[in-house]
């Protein structure tokens, strides 16, 4: 545990808002975005490739959906470098609302918005946790294009 950042306190009194970067949060959400899109691709074929009767993927869904929080939440931490709890939890959640509308749309089913609302609330929490990992990780940054080798 020692060298995680879990709050990190900044010495200038810029107001919380000035330092939150929108950018960073679309950033992720893109990001989350797409891990889900490949995991249906994935998915999609095994289906095709397969040979065998209907497949139960609801398992696979809740998965890629929160492995997509978690990585959006990474991505959009790591962009942001500070504060990656809130990016992190902003990025799930937006992404969490984003699918409950397109559940919510897309089903002939009738869905409760407390389960929807606690499935955006999960993969918050999710986002939040990506946050923080993308906040804490030590990976080096990308050089500029003048300082990488065999350029």
């Amino acid at each position: 545990m020692k060298g995680l950042t879990f709050v990190h306190w900044s010495r200038t009194q810029a107001p919380v808002f000035r330092r939150f970067r929108a950018g960073a949060a679309l950033f992720g959400l893109a990001w989350a975005l797409g891990v889900t899109f490949a995991a249906c691709v994935l998915m999609f074929a095994w289906v095709v490739l397969s040979v065998g009767p209907v497949y139960n993927f609801s398992t696979f869904v809740i998965a890629g959906s929160v492995f997509g929080a978690v990585t959006g939440g990474a991505v959009c931490g790591r962009a942001a470098g500070s504060m990656g709890l809130a990016h992190g939890f902003l990025t799930g959640l937006s992404y969490g609302l984003l699918l409950a509308v397109l559940f919510y749309i897309g089903s002939s089913e009738g869905f409760s918005v407390a389960e929807l609302l606690a499935r955006a609330l999960m993969l918050g929490i999710a986002g939040s946790f990506g946050g923080l990992l993308g906040v804490n990780s030590h990976i080096r940054k990308r050089l500029p294009a003048r300082e990488r080798p065999f350029v």
